[in-house]
C-alpha cells in the first residue's frame, strides 16, 4: 500500500471526506442547472440576463466583503489547533466581526452602483433589493470556512453545497409561478444567505467548545498582536485575490450586459453557468484537501504536499476532462435544453468548455499556492489574468459579442494557471504536470474524445447523439484505465474505498 494511504491526514482523509464532498457537489451543480434552466424556461433570455447580472455584483461585491477571511480560516485555523488552541476562539472572533463590518462596505457598493446602471430599471432595483443580504452572506461563508478548518467538511457541504443551492431554484420557481418579475427573483436567489449565517454561527461555536486546550492554557478572549498580524498579513492579499477571482468568474457577464445588453447577458451567463457542470470533482476534493495543504506545508512535508496533488490532479483529469469534451462537441444540444433561443450561446459554451478543460489539468493549483501562505503572489497573478481579461473584453465583445467574451475569459484563466503552476514549482517546490499527469491527460482525450468525435461527424448536436457519444466515450476510456491502473491511480482509489468502507 502506497504511502499515502497509510500516512495518518493522508490520502485517507480524502476518502472519508471527499465522498461526502462529492455528494455536495454534484447537488450544488444540479440545482445550479436546474436554478439556469427555471430561469431561461420562465424568464427568457432577457430576464434570465437581468438575474444573472445581478448575481455577478452581488457575488463580486461578496468577494470583497469576505475580504478573504474564509481562505484565511481554512489557512490559520488548523495550525493554531496544533500551535496554541487557546486562541482560536479570539482568532474566530478576529474573523467574524471584520466579516460584517466589510459586508456592510459591500452593501454599500451595492447601492452606488445601482446609481451607475439606473438606466436599466430591473438591474438597478435588483441590486437595491439584494444589498440588505450582504452582510449577513459575509458572514456565513468566513464562519463556513472556520467549520472546514476545525470539523471536516460535512457543516461546510451541508449548508454551502446543499441547503442554500437546493433552495434557490426551489424559491425561484415558487416567486415565478406567482408571476414574479426578474427583481423578485433576484431577491429570492439571497433568501438562503442569512438562514446559513445563522447555522454556521451555531456549528463553529460548538466546534470551539469542544477543542482540548494544553496544560495550563486558558481561552484567549481578544487576539493579541501576533495573531492579529498573521490574520491581516494573510487576508489583505488574499483579499484583492478574492475579488479579483470573482471577477475573473462573474465580470464578464456584467460587461456582456453593459455593451450588448440583458439578452446577450442572458446567453453568456447561462453558458458560462454550464460550464461549472465539470468542476465537481475539482471542488469537492479543494474542500477536502485545502486544510491538509495548509498541515504539510505548514510542517514541510513536501513529499506528501506533492503526493497528495499529483494524485488529486489525475482523478481531477480522468473524471472532469470528458464532461468538458462533450460540452465541446455537442454545446448546441445542452444549452438548447433551456429553450431554442439559447442555441446561439452554443460556439461560447465549446470555448468556454476547452478552456476551462486546460484549466483543470492544473488541478487545485490555486489552493497549493494559498495554502503556502504565498497569497500575495496569488494576488498579483488574479491582477494580471483580470487586466487582460477585461481589455480583451472591451476589444473583442463590440465586434464578436459574447464568443468575444468567451475568448478573453479563457486568455484571463490560462495567465492566472500558468502563473501559478511556474510558481507553485519554484517556490513551493511541488512538481506540477509530473507523475503521469500529462500521459493521463493525452489518453483520456484520445480514449474518450476520438468516439465521441466520430459520432458527432457522423451525426448532429442532438441529444441522442450525445448520449451514445459520452456511453461509447465511457467504455472505452473505463478499458484504458483497466489496462493503465498504475498510471491512473486505481489501486489507491481502490485502496482509500475499501479502508473508507472499513471504518
Amino acid at each position: 500500500m502506497s504511502h499515502a494511504v497509510t500516512s495518518p491526514g493522508g490520502m485517507g482523509s480524502v476518502a472519508r471526506g471527499g465522498a461526502f464532498a462529492l455528494l455536495g457537489s454534484v447537488i450544488s451543480a444540479v440545482m445550479g442547472l436546474l436554478l439556469v434552466v427555471v430561469l431561461g424556461r420562465v424568464l427568457g433570455t432577457s430576464g434570465a440576463g437581468v438575474v444573472f447580472q445581478s448575481i455577478a455584483a452581488f457575488t463580486i461585491a461578496l468577494s470583497l466583503a469576505k475580504f478573504g477571511l474564509d481562505t484565511t480560516a481554512v489557512w490559520l485555523l488548523p495550525r493554531l489547533r496544533t500551535e496554541s488552541p487557546g486562541r482560536l476562539r479570539a482568532a474566530v472572533a478576529g474573523l467574524i466581526l471584520p466579516a460584517f463590518g466589510v459586508g456592510l462596505v459591500g452593501a454599500g457598493g451595492l447601492l452606488v452602483l445601482s446609481r451607475l446602471v439606473d438606466d436599466q430599471d430591473q438591474l438597478a432595483d435588483s441590486l437595491v433589493a439584494m444589498s440588505w443580504a450582504l452582510p449577513l452572506a459575509s458572514i456565513a461563508l468566513v464562519a463556513l470556512a472556520g467549520t472546514r478548518a476545525l470539523g471536516g467538511v460535512r457543516p461546510f457541504v451541508t449548508v454551502q453545497n446543499i441547503l442554500v443551492p437546493t433552495a434557490r431554484p426551489l424559491l425561484a420557481w415558487l416567486v415565478t409561478l406567482a408571476g414574479g418579475s426578474a427583481v423578485t427573483v433576484a431577491i429570492s436567489w439571497v433568501l438562503p444567505l442569512p438562514v446559513a449565517a445563522v447555522i454556521a454561527l451555531a456549528i463553529l461555536f460548538s466546534q470551539l467548545r469542544r477543542v482540548r486546550l494544553h496544560p495550563h492554557q486558558y481561552n484567549a478572549l481578544t487576539a493579541g498582536r501576533s495573531i492579529t498580524r498573521r490574520i491581516w498579513g494573510y487576508t489583505l492579499p488574499r483579499a484583492v485575490s478574492a475579488v479579483l477571482e470573482e471577477s475573473m468568474r462573474w465580470l464578464d457577464v456584467l460587461i456582456v450586459g453593459l455593451l450588448a445588453g440583458p439578452t446577450a447577458a442572458g446567453l453568456y451567463g447561462a453558458a458560462t453557468r454550464f460550464t461549472n457542470a465539470g468542476m465537481i470533482l475539482s471542488t469537492s476534493l479543494r474542500i477536502v484537501v485545502a486544510p491538509m495543504y495548509s498541515q504539510h506545508l505548514g510542517n514541510q512535508d513536501i513529499r506528501s504536499a506533492n503526493h497528495l496533488y499529483t494524485v488529486t490532479t489525475i482523478w481531477i483529469i480522468t473524471f472532469s476532462v470528458p464532461v468538458y469534451i462533450l460540452l465541446t462537441l455537442f454545446g448546441g444540444s445542452m444549452i438548447g435544453l433551456l429553450g431554442e433561443e439559447f442555441r446561439e450561446g452554443a460556439l461560447a459554451l465549446s470555448i468556454l468548455a476547452v478552456g476551462m478543460a486546460m484549466v483543470l489539468c492544473a488541478g487545485n493549483i490555486q489552493s497549493v499556492l494559498l495554502m503556502s501562505g504565498h497569497s500575495s503572489v496569488a494576488a498579483l497573478n488574479k491582477v494580471a489574468a483580470v487586466t487582460v481579461n477585461v481589455l480583451l473584453l472591451m476589444a473583442l465583445v463590440p465586434p464578436l459579442g459574447i464568443v468575444g467574451a468567451a475568448l478573453a475569459w479563457v486568455a484571463g484563466m490560462l495567465v492566472d494557471t500558468s502563473l501559478a503552476l511556474a510558481q507553485v514549482h519554484r517556490k513551493v517546490g511541488l512538481k506540477p504536470l509530473g507523475g503521469g499527469v500529462v500521459t493521463v491527460l493525452a489518453l483520456t482525450v484520445l480514449a474518450f474524445g476520438l468516439p465521441a468525435l466520430l459520432l458527432r461527424t457522423l451525426g448532429a448536436d442532438t441529444l441522442p447523439t450525445m448520449l451514445a457519444g459520452a456511453a461509447l466515450g465511457a467504455t472505452c476510456l473505463a478499458v484504458v484505465i483497466w489496462r493503465k491502473q498504475h498510471l491512473f491511480q486505481l489501486e489507491e482509489l481502490v485502496a482509500l474505498l475499501k479502508r473508507r468502507n472499513g471504518n
